[in-house]
């Protein structure tokens, strides 16, 4: 069911056994994943099914170093939106950043989990074999397209094997006709479902902590209009994005000075996104001519393709992931006829012929505590203190950078890709702006020293509080984050599932459902029992990829 803060009585206590934040794509994925099981949740979102400038406004944040891109109804950004959605990478809405997702979906690489000893605080604790099965789930149940096939085709293993002669890579990413909106996806099953209590309006404002500092039992939430709310819960799952989950953790300081997980002083920093630069164009070159159609970008869905340099290069030269996007544009008919009359030969694809490429370059960049975001002094209309984002990057990102457009243009041009115009205006990181990719707030790690949460997503130092989001990237190489945010959220439903199964066969006391009398008659007959809902049969094992990374 679904319902508003403001159908609720004043200082309502609601109670369920999963309290889930958010309701993007990390979030009802573990939310509905779990009531599905029979567990009761409640999902609780900040903004409601319409938009809500007011709403929105919560996420104003002050900016002390590089700022990201801001709201602009005639931004490049995102044309497809309605203007009020423009060029914002945070939405406080029902679905939220879902609903201004472009719908690209992209494996991590098995590469990208490990640890480059030329890259300070690279590598994950986790790897790649960890979330394969989750990403075929997703892409199963999804109904995206399969990557691992596509890596195989026999065109693509042949332009593979060109560029890897001339040591650049590629990779494939899913690319939806029509993006996912959690909202439209999950809204149906989240109105019907007898276990699943979506509240929207209600602003999480703090996290409540028992005597002994180690377990959290409630979520304070309030609204706009001043309603108030307190959600407990066994377990709380933060799936808020990286800033939100940094500010909740921090805000969340009464009981615990510096705020929850943060006893080494590591909430918040870490902060990584992936810094982009979408005005250069390439010229066509052979060998982009004879694979035209792998380069395409329309129709959708289809997989795309993007290039790097080879990890032998990155690691000779000691760099950082670096990506090509191009993107064809079309001929005009006095293009055409120009082209021809200077004797150029023509590039074309199934929509046409094919004047240049737009060049979208997205860096990595190399995770350092000193980038970070922390509570500063300015207040929200809800009182609670705004984020201070400072984003910065170090010798490493700028050399880093430098180098690899050196060789990519080298070697692009070598392999008969094309040629870059940058028209006298190269990328550099003072141009660039930020991809809406927020990484690395509260990273994974083996051990609290080392960053917040576990490798099952969990607080360090508390018993029952999880983060489902890039928040918890150690490190983010690949562009677009949103497949492996899904595939960890997935992962913590399943542990999620288990944890409570096997507490109760320890014979644990199921919490009991929402007490509330303003929704005990819509609640009524409502079970906890696993035969209200659909069985879903254990995932089948994983046989071993053997594509590499290459997918």
């Amino acid at each position: 069911m679904i319902t508003d803060i403001l159908e609720m009585g004043e200082q309502t206590t609601l109670r369920g056994q999963v309290v889930v934040l958010g309701s993007g794509i990390a979030g009802a994925e573990v939310a509905t994943h779990l009531a599905r099981h029979g567990r009761e949740v409640v999902l609780l979102e900040s903004g409601r099914e319409q938009f809500d400038p007011a709403i929105q406004a919560l996420n104003e944040v002050t900016f002390l170093g590089k700022r990201h891109r801001e709201l602009n109804p005639h931004s490049y950004y995102h044309q497809y939106l309605p203007p009020a959605l423009r060029g914002v990478s945070r939405v406080r809405q029902f679905g939220g950043t879902s609903n201004v997702w472009t719908g690209k979906w992209k494996y991590l690489q098995p590469i990208d989990f490990e640890g480059r000893p030329w890259v300070a605080n690279s590598g994950w604790p986790i790897g790649f074999a960890d979330l394969l099965e989750h990403y075929r789930s997703a892409a199963q149940d999804y109904g995206f397209g399969d990557l691992e096939a596509e890596a195989m085709r026999s065109e693509i293993v042949e332009l593979r094997g060109k560029l890897a002669a001339g040591g650049l890579k590629m990779s494939s990413f899913y690319w939806e006709a029509t993006p996912t909106r959690t909202a439209k996806r999950f809204g149906d099953e989240m109105r019907r479902s007898p276990n699943l209590r979506v509240v929207l309006g209600a602003t999480a404002t703090e996290l409540k902590l028992d005597d002994s500092c180690q377990r959290v039992t409630a979520v304070v939430c309030r609204s706009l209009e001043g309603r108030e709310l307190r959600v407990e819960g066994e377990v709380i799952v933060l799936a808020t994005g990286a800033f939100e989950a940094a500010r909740l953790l921090l805000a969340s300081d009464r009981q615990l000075p510096g705020g929850i997980g943060n006893a080494y002083d590591l909430v918040g920093r870490f902060y990584t996104d992936h810094p982009k630069h979408h005005t250069s164009t390439l010229r066509p070159g052979p060998l982009a001519r004879q694979y035209a159609q792998e380069l395409q970008y329309s129709p959708k869905p289809r997989f795309c393709i993007c290039f790097a340099l080879d990890d032998a290069t990155q690691q000779a030269h000691q760099l950082l992931e670096h990506v090509l996007y191009l993107k064809p544009i079309y001929e005009k008919p006095r293009e055409r006829l120009w082209r021809r009359l200077r004797g150029r030969p023509g590039c074309r694809d199934e929509n046409g012929a094919i004047a240049t490429y737009r060049v979208k370059f997205v860096t990595e960049q190399a995770p350092h505590q000193n980038s970070r975001v922390n509570l500063g002094p300015a207040l929200d209309h809800l009182g609670q203190r705004k984020l201070e984002v400072d984003w910065c990057f170090t010798d490493q990102d700028y050399q880093s950078m430098d180098k690899t457009l050196a060789l990519l243009t080298q070697r692009t041009a070598a392999v008969g890709l094309g040629t870059f115009d940058f028209s006298n205006s190269p990328p550099t990181l003072e141009t660039m702006t930020d991809a809406a990719h927020q990484m690395g707030t509260t990273r994974m790690a083996d051990r609290p020293e080392a960053g917040v949460v576990d490798t099952d997503c969990r607080v360090f130092g508390t018993e029952n509080l999880y983060v489902a989001s890039s928040a918890v990237f150690p490190t983010g190489p690949s562009y677009s984050p949103t497949f492996t945010i899904l595939a960890l959220a997935r992962r913590l439903g399943q542990h999620l599932l288990q944890m409570t199964v096997q507490r109760s066969q320890r014979g644990a006391v199921a919490p009991v459902p929402v007490s509330q009398q303003q929704i005990a008659s819509s609640s009524a007959g409502v079970s906890a029992d696993c035969s209200l809902v659909k069985r879903v049969d254990p995932m089948p094992a994983v046989k071993p990829s053997p594509l590499g990374p290459v997918l």
